[in-house]
């Protein structure tokens, strides 16, 4: 008599995982890459489109009235994301990010075609804080040539807005603003100088105790090695100024 509970059943699921073709991904390199242009485009499309629908809808369209944060269109558009916090989410879109599209959208429209279309939303949303259109076009003409990283597009702008003279393709330098002129030099006198330094440094302590309010651990890392990079060179020209005093100069 035939023992069924001897019998092995047959492994169908390792015997099928042997039988499929298994290719090698390079094989499918195109396609992946089709699939994460289209992605790219349709995610761009709809943050583009959704940050004109909240810019139209809250602040009537105009770059001007939503970076001035006017009090009436900012506490309605506030309420609207509260309101349909959960609505939102369900499409993919938070508080901040909505803002992101705003900004997104109003940096688009200023960029020339040929070079927007490589960017990433990240950096558009990067280069929403560059207002001066010259310098927003240029930054993102050679983020896409040099494929920057956000952080990196964000240091690039971070010296643009510190008014350092910021140009990588000598042949275009028109499109780039002029090196700022030195300032002329100032006699200072010694109690002015005093009085300078006393202020300084009660605002210096200002600044502490309002940093204390800030979450260090939210800082990017751009962010975080510009800060270090600024108190490294405060401790240096304090030390500097101890120096002089203490030789009597």
């Amino acid at each position: 008599m035939l023992n069924v509970q001897k019998l092995a059943a047959p492994a169908w699921s390792t015997m099928t995982t042997a039988l499929e073709p298994v290719a090698p991904k390079d094989e499918y390199a195109d396609l992946l890459a089709e699939l994460n242009l289209l992605s790219r485009e349709m995610l761009l499309a709809f943050r583009l489109q959704a940050g004109k629908v909240f810019l139209d809808r809250f602040f009537s369209g105009s770059a001007h009235a939503y970076r001035d944060k006017s009090p009436h269109k900012e506490a309605t558009f506030v309420a609207f994301s509260t309101a349909c916090k959960v609505e939102l989410a369900e499409v993919g879109i938070s508080a901040n990010l909505a803002r992101q599209c705003i900004l997104a959208h109003i940096a688009w429209e200023g960029l020339p075609p040929g070079v927007r279309d490589s960017l990433k939303f990240n950096h558009v949303v990067a280069l929403a804080r560059v207002e001066e259109p010259n310098t927003r076009a240029r930054l993102a003409f050679d983020a896409t040539r040099q494929g920057w990283s956000v952080v990196q597009l964000e240091d690039a702008i971070a010296r643009a807005d510190d008014g350092h003279y910021y140009d990588t393709d000598p042949d275009t330098a028109g499109t780039q603003p002029p090196a700022p002129k030195p300032a002329p030099a100032v006699a200072y006198q010694p109690g002015r100088l005093v009085t300078q330094l006393a202020k300084s440094g009660r605002e210096l302590k200002e600044w502490r105790a309002a940093w204390a309010s800030v979450d260090a651990s939210r800082l990017r890392g751009a962010q975080r090695q510009r800060c270090l990079a600024a108190l490294q060179e405060l401790k240096a020209q304090v030390a500097q100024l101890e120096a002089d005093l203490a030789a009597g100069k």
